[in-house]
């Protein structure tokens, strides 16, 4: 019943996720070269995108619309910090397998994503670690 209700507001919040903003910078773009998992849903290589789903909340849709694939995950906001004007989607990579770890936005504030499932596998499976990070852009 929980996942059945976690589904049907994911649902009804990425149809309305459009209107929504990350910030006061709009949606943070870029092009990933690579299949990723945000929160425990694979998203496809190509551009994505990350918007606050509503302005006081935590959560976040992260989006590839072209693939018509996405998913909502709650971060935790950890700033302020000094703005550096940069924009930036961080992943870890185990393997092959990427998880989209950190939003980075100009302003100084950073977005965290909990690990899901299958991320907390590979480290339980003690699977080396890698970070990388995909410049972005302010819409």
């Amino acid at each position: 019943m929980k996942h059945a209700t976690l589904l049907a507001l994911l649902v009804l919040t990425l149809s309305i996720a459009g209107t929504a903003q990350l910030g006061s910078t709009g949606t943070i773009t870029t092009k990933v070269p690579f299949d990723f998992v945000a929160w425990n849903t694979v998203v496809p290589a190509g551009e994505c995108t990350v918007q606050r789903v509503s302005m006081g909340g935590p959560a976040l849709a992260i989006q590839n619309f072209v693939a018509r694939k996405g998913t909502m995950a709650l971060a935790i906001q950890d700033g302020p910090k000094p703005a550096t004007g940069v924009y930036a989607l961080v992943f870890h990579k185990y393997g092959d397998r990427h998880f989209l770890t950190q939003i980075r936005t100009g302003d100084g504030t950073v977005y965290k994503l909990p690990k899901g499932k299958l991320e907390r596998e590979m480290l339980a499976r003690n699977q080396p670690i890698e970070e990388e990070i995909l410049l972005a852009s302010a819409k």
